[in-house]
């Protein structure tokens, strides 16, 4: 059996732009159910400059969605945060209090979306001395990969792996946007580590993995899809990642996952 894994999702009700309350969480629990994800973390925004809260206040709300679903079907969740790289992770740092993902020694990562500086990547470096695996969120969003993106030499040279938003490989209107004209490239050239749904809202941001691992294995190989979710899965056990090598197309594999 395969797993599916998601690594990154709004969940948590009242703390960020996802579900407003309890309600609207069990409705994107819900979905993830419906579209046959197994496992999800929660990955509330944390230091970013548009919403207050912190690391107690997440996991707060997380034991409450924890306890409201215990021993329903999947999905299991596990918590997590997106930090903010700012000033503000010396703190958490210091203090010892870095939310990773789950039990895990990863880290989702967020970066301006326009920017990306040297103290940021210093922080980042200090993530990873203490023994920290980072991941960067959503690179194809950030205007200045999409700008420069031999950038992603050095991010990757400071020990960051690349989390793509899954929505830029399903089929569609979207072809013609810079986000997922990266997102493509980012896959031809191996660079990509694991995609996940960044959900917030079945209906606007709404969760699912399946429509892209699907067409990543019809224009790239099963071996790609499958090397993806693999990495999904050994993050949420703590196992290291495997480097993506492109293959030649082949298919019917997904069918015995999905079909």
């Amino acid at each position: 059996m395969t797993w599916i894994t998601d690594i990154h999702a709004h969940v948590l009700p009242g703390v960020d732009d996802g579900p407003k309350d309890l309600e609207a969480t069990d409705r994107l629990l819900a979905a993830f159910r419906a579209c046959g994800t197994d496992r999800v973390f929660c990955t509330s925004h944390l230091l970013s400059p548009h919403f207050e809260n912190s690391p107690e206040e997440l996991r707060v709300a997380f034991a409450q969605v924890e306890e409201r679903h215990t021993g329903e079907p999947a999905p299991e969740l596990a918590f997590g945060a997106e930090l903010r790289i700012t000033a503000s992770l010396a703190d958490l740092l210091r203090q010892g209090v870095v939310p990773a993902l789950g039990d895990t020694r990863y880290v989702l990562c967020e970066f301006r979306s326009d920017h990306i500086s040297a103290r940021a990547l210093e922080l980042i470096h200090e993530l990873v001395v203490r023994g920290y695996q980072p991941i960067m969120a959503h690179p194809e969003r950030n205007l200045e990969v999409q700008r420069h993106p031999e950038r992603l030499d050095e991010l990757a040279a400071h020990g960051l792996l690349f989390q793509v938003t899954a929505r830029c490989y399903e089929p569609g209107p979207r072809d013609e946007h810079p986000g997922q004209r990266l997102a493509w490239r980012m896959l031809e050239e191996g660079r990509v580590a694991v995609i996940a749904s960044d959900a917030h809202d079945p209906a606007i941001r709404p969760p699912g993995l399946r429509a892209a691992y699907e067409e990543i294995a019809r224009r790239a190989g099963d071996g790609v899809a499958e090397l993806l979710m693999d990495n999904a899965n050994a993050i949420w056990a703590n196992e290291p990642v495997r480097e993506l090598a492109l293959a030649r197309p082949r298919r019917g594999l997904l069918r015995r996952w999905f079909g």
